[in-house]
């Protein structure tokens, strides 16, 4: 620095001089100029010199400089752990950096992918940046932009740091043994429950190092680490299918719920979390894993198993009282269904108003917005007199205007405001109740102050006609309002084949008793000719999808839902078929699938992964903007990959 300050010194002390020089010599020697211009080209020359002399300085101050620069850059890459590749246009490696020789890795000369294929989305700008694993080595690549450069940053030591924090986060679980506390069992079946059954659920868990604790009878809490949850989860919890296997073997009603949170390190967030999953396994039909992490959402294992009736009506006496409790509280009561009412929605929406009506509170039914099935809608306009008289019906604009904050909201048969007549009630509404028995989704969309959902029950109207001896006795249902709900069961239990217990027909029994007429119900349910040849097209175009499976896919006409869900009924009846499916467009411009199961396969699990619902043996699912052949192909994939599951071992994850 000094050196170049003394240069630039006497580079400007000569210009100076040549500049007072001429001057002199101009004076003295105005006559004679070849004397001014011999001295003028001799500063000249000496100022060339300088100049050159300065420049020749300056190269070599560049030059260290630079030396200076390349060994820190190399001191800064080597103490980061950096290494730089410069590759072609063809992805061949052109230039790497000491960092990988030293690492023995010399690829010059090769195509960079196929020695790491992993960075094919980087070097395509797909991704910003990767991790890869090279010789048991982590590092973290980027892609330089607008270069063909890479850097590669070792961080083995940083990921295994957080590979172990990450596995040694913790989970914990809450197992309960469906129906253990509901169903009666004798003295054997308690002791063949006790020690072939929850012997073998402990060793299986103790296998696997996973702390356990008996909280009662029917209930355990688990704790363990990310890391062993992860081989729990490898494992698909075959518990599930070896309980399900010893119960059957010994005639004794009892399966698995068991819920597992992760994603936090508070213990009370995990355990809340857990009870909910817990809840929701069990009201999804019991016999599954449900897992979620914190702020994700929840995935299921198994429920390969339709959900059992459960004998103790207790729960139900419950219910009752605090549904009564809340309708008193409430100013008036809305009624809403699902959108495309069907006759157990109508049903069950006439039963829950008289129930309302009894408690002497105003009651409105939503039916004149989101629609109605074709054959419901003429027996309700058949009946209409009877129940105009009894019930007031309304549309959503007008439930809305109706709503106060005070107001009870009761959404009945589904549990999804996306599918509700009444999506905007719902949205405003800040009491609301929910009785269903479609297995319930883990996206509820819906915050409600009680929830009563039945998957094991054959229809809403059987579950809130069993609430009906715990309110007023001076509830009357009339015969046009029996034959509704009896045909809503009729329909939904497909004639009394699938989804019937106990408690379904004692229900079918008091509405017999209410005046219900089968062969009048029979009659209701009868269809036009072409409706008999539209479902024939669908069974027509029906192929095995694989042993069992039938799939039936129509791209041209379109189709009324129950036409659709009839065809697949149809379908499933035949023998040797244990599924069946139907993808085509329905009359409401949308693009609809339809499943049915004699309950070996879940299709609920299906319809849900398709982001539909339903029950084990009846789901579906309507999506306005797909075609035929792309919800086909959807549909194709997630069956594959259900089956690969089956395959592997009896318990699905959804």
């Amino acid at each position: 620095m000094k050196r170049r300050t003394f240069i630039t010194a006497l580079s400007a002390v000569f210009s100076i001089g040549i500049i007072l020089a001429l001057l002199v010599l101009g004076v003295f020697f105005s006559q004679n100029v070849f004397l001014p211009a011999v001295i003028t080209g001799a500063f000249i020359l000496l100022l060339l010199f300088v100049f050159y002399s300065l420049d020749l300085i300056k190269s070599e101050t560049n030059k260290q400089i630079e030396n200076q620069l390349e060994l820190a850059y190399k001191e800064v890459l080597s103490h980061g752990d950096i290494g730089i590749i410069v590759y072609d246009e063809n992805y061949e490696i052109n230039f790497m950096s000491d960092f990988f020789l030293k690492r023995n890795m010399n690829h010059l000369g090769e195509k960079i992918l196929n020695w790491l294929p992993e960075l094919q989305d980087m070097l395509k700008n797909e991704a910003n940046n990767l991790v890869v694993i090279i010789n048991d080595e982590k590092f973290s690549v980027r892609k330089i932009n607008n270069a063909y450069v890479l850097t590669f940053k070792n961080i083995t030591r940083e990921y295994d740091l957080d590979k172990k924090l990450d596995d040694d986060a913790p989970v914990l679980g809450i197992l309960s043994y469906d129906n253990y506390d509901e169903v009666d069992m004798s003295e054997d079946e308690l002791a063949y429950v006790n020690t072939s059954i929850k012997v073998p659920v402990i060793d299986y868990f103790k296998s696997f190092g996973v702390l356990y604790k008996t909280l009662k009878s029917s209930r355990m809490l688990l704790l363990t680490n990310e890391a062993t949850f992860e081989k729990l989860r490898a494992d698909r919890f075959s518990i599930l299918h070896k309980v399900r296997k010893l119960a059957k073997e010994g005639d004794v009603d009892v399966t698995l719920s068991i819920a597992f949170a992760g994603g936090s390190e508070d213990y009370n967030e995990l355990d809340s979390i857990a009870e909910e999953l817990l809840e929701l396994a069990q009201t999804r039909g019991g016999d599954q894993v449900a897992i979620r992490k914190a702020g994700a959402d929840a995935t299921f294992y198994g429920g390969t198993t339709e959900a059992r009736e459960k004998q103790s009506k207790t729960k139900v006496r419950v219910t009752a009282n605090a549904i009564k409790d809340l309708i008193e509280k409430s100013s008036n009561v809305i009624i809403v269904g699902h959108k495309e009412m069907d006759a157990d929605c109508i049903g069950s929406a006439l039963c829950m108003s008289n129930i309302v009506q009894s408690l002497n509170k105003n009651c409105y039914i939503v039916t004149l917005s989101g629609g109605m099935e074709t054959m419901i809608s003429e027996v309700v306009s058949r009946y209409s007199a009877v129940l105009n008289n009894k019930h007031h019906f309304i549309s959503e604009s007008e439930g809305v205007d109706f709503l106060n904050d005070n107001s009870l909201v009761i959404m009945v048969d589904h549990h999804s405001a996306a599918q509700s007549n009444g999506s905007n009630i719902l949205k405003l509404a800040k009491r609301i109740i929910i009785l269903d028995h479609h297995r319930r989704k883990a996206d509820l969309d819906v915050v409600a102050m009680m929830m009563y959902i039945e998957a094991a029950a054959s229809s809403a109207t059987e579950i809130i006609y069993e609430l009906v001896p715990y309110f007023s006795k001076n509830i009357e249902i009339a015969t046009e309002e029996a034959n509704i709900m009896y045909l809503g069961i009729m329909i939904d239990t497909d004639h009394f084949r699938v989804r019937t217990g106990s408690r379904t027909f004692d229900v079918v029994k008091q509405l017999r008793r209410a005046g219900a007429d089968p062969m009048v119900c029979d009659t209701l349910a009868q269809e036009p000719y072409e409706n008999v040849i539209e479902r024939s097209r669908i069974i027509n175009a029906g192929r095995l999808y694989r042993k069992g499976v039938v799939l039936s896919s129509l791209s041209e006409g379109n189709f009324s839902r129950s036409i659709a869900s009839q065809a697949c009924d149809a379908m499933v009846r035949a023998k040797d078929i244990e599924a069946a499916f139907v993808v085509c467009n329905s009359d409401k411009n949308e693009t609809i699938i339809t499943a049915r199961s004699r309950g070996t396969i879940n299709v609920q699990i299906i319809m849900e992964k398709m982001h539909g619902g339903g029950h084990m043996t009846a789901a579906g699912l309507q999506v306005s903007d797909s075609s035929v052949p792309k919800l086909e192909g959807e549909l194709i994939a997630v069956l594959d990959e259900y089956f690969r599951g089956e395959e592997n071992e009896s318990n699905t994850v959804v």
